[in-house]
């Protein structure tokens, strides 16, 4: 999970667009709880645990990102998992870096999505994953892909207003 997967624009293959879209449309069949826990479980990977704790990490996000959060708000979105896995002792700063990350990823979605005409899937995914290599350092993590796919599928099952409210 802590590898890069596209650097450049030339790294987003057709493969890769069919992969996150399928999963996507997958994921928009279930309900709004199993979309929301599809993102949040993966704070529970030990690989993105290392990586969202560490310094160098915690420098590619924004303090006002989680300011601007306003993912699945009318749920409470964050972190609404099993109450045997919210026992799990997490760091506040782990959790909070991971809503960071979470909310970094939401904002650049949306100011794409947004501004989009046409709302087609794969267009839709290689202009978001365009948007998001310059805000990674390095390219886009592999940890990115649950909250890109949570979101798409999210936009396919509610539309862009329930997704991105203004």
């Amino acid at each position: 999970m802590s590898e890069i997967l596209f650097k450049s624009e030339e790294d987003i293959t057709d493969d890769w667009i069919f992969y996150i879209e399928n999963e996507a449309k997958s994921l928009a069949e279930r309900e709004k709880f199993n979309i929301e826990n599809y993102i949040d479980r993966n704070l529970f990977n030990p690989d993105i645990q290392h990586l969202i704790s560490s310094k160098n990490f915690d420098k590619t996000l924004e303090k006002s990102d989680l300011e601007t959060d306003f993912m699945f708000q009318e749920t409470n979105f964050a972190f609404k998992l099993s109450e045997q896995s919210i026992q799990k002792d997490l760091s506040e700063s782990l959790k909070l870096n991971f809503q960071k990350l979470r909310s970094k990823v939401k904002k650049i979605f949306c100011n794409v999505v947004r501004g989009m005409e046409n709302l087609d899937g794969k267009e839709i995914i290689k202009a978001v994953l365009i948007a998001l290599i310059p805000a990674f350092a390095s390219g886009i993590p592999a940890l990115v892909l649950p909250i890109l796919i949570g979101l798409i599928a999210y936009l396919f099952k509610y539309g862009i207003d329930k997704t991105c409210p203004i």
